[in-house]
């Protein structure tokens, strides 16, 4: 029987309010993607989430960091099972460029470490928040020179995470940053994040509020996000501990304990739909603890018959 590798690859939100593209977490959310060899030529199939929209050849982006690493893709069969929202700063393609690289490391055998996959995937994504998350799982900060540090992931911490039908691309969200901020903004948004920081390490979870506070990217994102500012008005209420854009956008996430999860998500779905914004799906979403894994199977694509790991 054809031997098969099944890499599963998370979601996550990048910046976490005042951590701009350092801070990152992966979600409980993932993609696969289930790659058998086979006799032909390269052949790709795309299901769930932009099944209509993905390449379904050698320029989808898991062929691409896959080609980064072993070169000829031919004799590939390569199934993207995709489950995370696209265009909705949820790191759809840092799961496609990680799930690649992580199969490529496999598949030709290279041995990268840790750091080169993160190496390449900051290259290949354009900066490395998001790739750390997916990588390491949990709760990250991304160092000088792409080194991922785990942040101790708070018991009792959920995510309510409302998902809007618009999409936010990238390069938008990027473009609506001025090039320049105000000192007194740069100082608030360091003391939030190094906050921040200390209060999810240390405790409790209410010290969450006000940790959220950010004045680089939020204040110019936010307009192009369909009742953003109606979600932070919850925060303090229903048990929401405070909200942040995912990413970049137009994703939001809610922060609370995992007992208030349905209240928050019901509370945010109904402001919404009173302020004018119907059709945000709201999901409640735990910490990944673990990020991209990789395993062969005997045979097709059911990863219950395991052969053996990729560490």
């Amino acid at each position: 029987m054809p031997e098969t590798l099944v890499v599963t690859a998370p979601a996550t939100s990048a910046n976490l309010g005042p951590g701009f593209d350092c801070l990152a977490v992966a979600l409980d959310l993932s993609n696969a993607v289930v790659i058998t060899k086979r006799p032909g030529p390269l052949e790709v199939i795309v299901t769930g989430e932009g099944a209509d929209e993905i390449a379904t050849d050698a320029s989808n982006l898991v062929c691409r960091a896959l080609a980064s690493g072993i070169g000829d893709l031919d004799g590939l069969h390569v199934e993207c099972r995709n489950r995370i929202p696209m265009g909705r700063g949820l790191g759809s393609s840092a799961s496609a460029v990680c799930a690649g690289l992580v199969a490529a490391n496999a598949l030709g055998g290279l041995r990268w470490s840790p750091a080169e996959i993160i190496r390449r995937a900051a290259e290949l994504e354009g900066h490395a928040d998001n790739a750390a998350a997916c990588l390491e799982g949990g709760l990250v900060a991304v160092t000088p020179r792409d080194t991922i540090t785990r942040i101790p992931t708070p018991a009792g911490l959920t995510f309510v995470a409302a998902i809007p039908e618009a999409r936010v691309s990238t390069d938008q969200a990027r473009r609506a940053l001025p090039e320049s901020v105000p000192m007194a903004d740069a100082v608030r948004t360091v003391i939030s994040a190094i906050s921040l920081i200390l209060a999810l390490r240390d405790g409790p979870l209410d010290a969450i509020t006000g940790m959220l506070d950010d004045a680089l990217h939020e204040p110019y994102r936010g307009a192009l996000i369909p009742g953003f500012e109606t979600m932070r008005g919850l925060t303090g209420q229903h048990g929401c501990l405070g909200v942040t854009i995912s990413g970049s956008g137009p994703s939001v996430l809610l922060w609370c304990r995992t007992e208030d999860a349905d209240g928050v998500a019901a509370a945010a779905s109904a402001a919404l739909g009173e302020a004018g914004h119907p059709g945000v799906r709201m999901r409640i979403s735990n910490v990944a603890p673990a990020g991209v894994r990789a395993r062969w199977t005997g045979g097709g694509a059911d990863d219950t018959h395991l052969e053996r790991s990729i560490g």
